[in-house]
């Protein structure tokens, strides 16, 4: 995961977005990038298919974009369905319905590099604000 994360951010860059890792609290990484221009829902989603599917295609047997969990077979799922019309994805700071409540939080890059967990925040034992650090 924290592989494709990376890889994800290095496409990102080719772009020409700065990225940020952000804590699912659950099994995954959010990396997030703002857009300079407006597009619509529909943009978003295609644009963001895009980049998923240039993801999956440098390593077809370890990154997958299709959601259903049986088709995944031991791959990471790069998910861009967060990006659209009607779609949800966990708040910053918000703790998940799951057991010890992992709360779903900003990291920085080196947090991400040195091998955090997707659910290493929980209300028991919380994250403390660093500095975003490349």
């Amino acid at each position: 995961m924290i592989e494709a994360a990376l890889q994800m951010r290095a496409l990102l860059e080719q772009e020409g977005l700065e990225s940020w890792p952000k804590l699912s609290g659950g099994k995954g990484l959010h990396v997030m990038a703002p857009l300079a221009r407006k597009l619509s829902h529909g943009q978003a989603h295609t644009h963001a298919k895009h980049l998923a599917r240039q993801l999956a295609s440098t390593h077809s047997d370890r990154y997958i974009t299709v959601a259903d969990p049986g088709q995944r077979r031991e791959r990471i799922f790069i998910d861009y369905l967060r990006n659209g019309r009607g779609t949800t994805a966990v708040g910053t700071y918000s703790p998940r319905a799951r057991p010890g409540f992992p709360i779903a939080a900003p990291v920085s890059w080196r947090q991400v590099q040195a091998g955090i967990e997707p659910d290493a925040f929980t209300i028991r034992q919380p994250f403390r604000r660093s500095p975003m650090r490349r």
